[in-house]
């Protein structure tokens, strides 16, 4: 491949997550899935570190078309004003604190956003919103929310509707009403600066949200990047890679 077939590719960056290995070394994550659907896409998957001083932060951000908030751990109560409860699960404020300086550059910078799971309900806090930390205990919702490890392929598995303003750029490209997978047990409670509803279950979870005066910022409640062999959440990438492509003509003509 040479380097002019490189350039027409937009760069997605990517933060990762934090774990260990079996012998106790810590490591940076990030699920393929989400790579390969960029990939599969158009795009070029860049996983952006933790830990780096924010000038080199401002170095990533300026190199990249488009910003990815893939799926994770509970965001730190304290990043949205709120006391952690009996109910929270694991965080990582180290990871938290990247994202939320990346994701509010992107909105001021227009950049191209795309939210997942974590990723809808971080640039919700980013933008001065709050989180329900566990809807069974704060919604009375039912275990349908959260099928994880909840049989085989869990994670492919649909188990209830969202619906979806049909003016929105979701509905307009994959549809008004959309059987989901859904793997979490916080939601988005009250919606930020410029955060339009635009999506939602029977039960009244947020499952997806778009952002006012933004060409392209959306998050969604669900996971795509597991049902991508489904030509419509498919689509939901292509669409994002497409917008992070004229961003990046955009930036370069300015």
């Amino acid at each position: 491949m040479t380097t002019s077939s490189i350039s027409k590719r937009p760069v997605i960056g990517i933060p990762v997550g934090q774990g260990t290995n079996p012998r106790g070394a810590r490591l940076y994550t990030v699920h393929q899935l989400y790579l390969n659907a960029i990939y599969r896409t158009g795009g070029i998957p860049c996983p952006v570190p933790l830990h780096l001083d924010e000038a080199l932060y401002r170095e990533i951000f300026q190199r990249i078309d488009g910003l990815l908030l893939a799926g994770g751990e509970d965001i730190d109560p304290s990043f949205y004003g709120d006391a952690p409860k009996d109910v929270i699960e694991k965080t990582d404020p180290d990871r938290d604190k990247v994202e939320l300086m990346l994701a509010r550059w992107a909105v001021a910078e227009k950049m191209p956003i795309l939210g997942v799971c974590r990723g809808h309900q971080l640039l919700n806090v980013a933008l001065g919103g709050g989180l329900y930390q566990d809807i069974r205990v704060e919604m009375g919702i039912e275990e349908v929310h959260d099928m994880r490890g909840k049989g085989e392929n869990f994670r492919q598995k649909r188990p209830h509707q969202v619906i979806l303003d049909p003016d929105s750029k979701i509905a307009r490209e994959l549809g008004a009403v959309l059987w989901v997978n859904s793997l979490h047990h916080q939601a988005v409670a009250t919606p930020g600066r410029g955060v339009k509803v635009v999506g939602a279950s029977p039960e009244g979870v947020i499952e997806a949200t778009e952002l006012e005066d933004h060409p392209f910022a959306v998050t969604v409640q669900w996971h795509p990047e597991m049902l991508v062999d489904d030509d419509l959440m498919l689509r939901l990438f292509k669409l994002f890679v497409e917008e992070a492509a004229r961003y990046h003509v955009r930036r370069r003509q300015d």
